[in-house]
């Protein structure tokens, strides 16, 4: 029988871009075992955070991880955005691409079966997949929730340059800028965007070069 668990939490939604290029290799050995290690590194690093912190909570389903905060108060944002932006930077060493958005408000999750359901998982998972590169969001409630709260993020590193979103409307969006408080140095992940779009299928690489979303 299902037992819901309501979170009122700040939530993250990650995917993996090309995904699904890499499921179409998945009956090889190498593709696979690949995709295998990349994951093992992103979930170990976010289970070593949950055990030393104590408060991170997070789930995966095929090219979907879902990070949660303890609670939804302000106090509880800045350590959860380090932990989204931590996420994304272990990503590239192991060229693993992820996007992200974060969002907040209620959901509910069961563990078995694993579902999860509610409007701050919809919401930053509709802004993660409409994401056409490889960055981090946040979406207008996680926005309006901290301008509330008298925080300004674009004071804290996000930008509202023109984010390239397919169909949604960028309205209140802010996009991370993985810069870490410099302004004048180029990001140090763009070595790493720029091997993974070498590699990446064709219909890929447009994603790779709008990298706006990391510096």
């Amino acid at each position: 029988m299902l037992s819901w668990n309501r979170k009122d939490t700040w939530v993250c939604v990650f995917d993996i871009l090309g995904f699904k290029a890499a499921m179409t290799e998945a009956d090889k050995d190498f593709p696979r075992a690949m995709l295998t290690s990349q994951l093992d590194d992103i979930y170990e690093t976010l289970e070593f955070d949950a055990m030393t912190e104590g408060k991170l909570e997070f789930l995966g389903f095929s090219d979907t991880i879902v990070i949660f905060s303890p609670d939804l108060q302000i106090g509880s944002y800045p350590w959860f955005l380090l932990q989204c932006i931590h996420t994304i930077e272990r990503s590239f060493p192991v060229r693993l691409p992820l996007r992200g958005a974060i969002s907040v408000g209620t959901a509910f999750t069961s563990v078995n079966p694993p579902i999860i359901i509610g409007p701050s998982f919809l919401e930053a998972y509709d802004y993660c997949e409409d994401q056409d590169w490889i960055g981090l969001l946040l979406t207008p409630s996680a926005t309006l929730r901290l301008r509330d709260s008298g925080l300004e993020p674009l004071r804290h590193d996000f930008v509202n340059d023109t984010i390239p979103l397919r169909e949604k409307t960028s309205e209140n969006v802010l996009a991370y800028r993985f810069q870490n408080g410099e302004a004048n140095f180029e990001c140090p992940y763009l070595v790493f965007l720029k091997e993974m779009m070498h590699f990446a299928p064709e219909t890929a690489k447009p994603k790779y070069s709008r990298n706006n979303g990391i510096h």
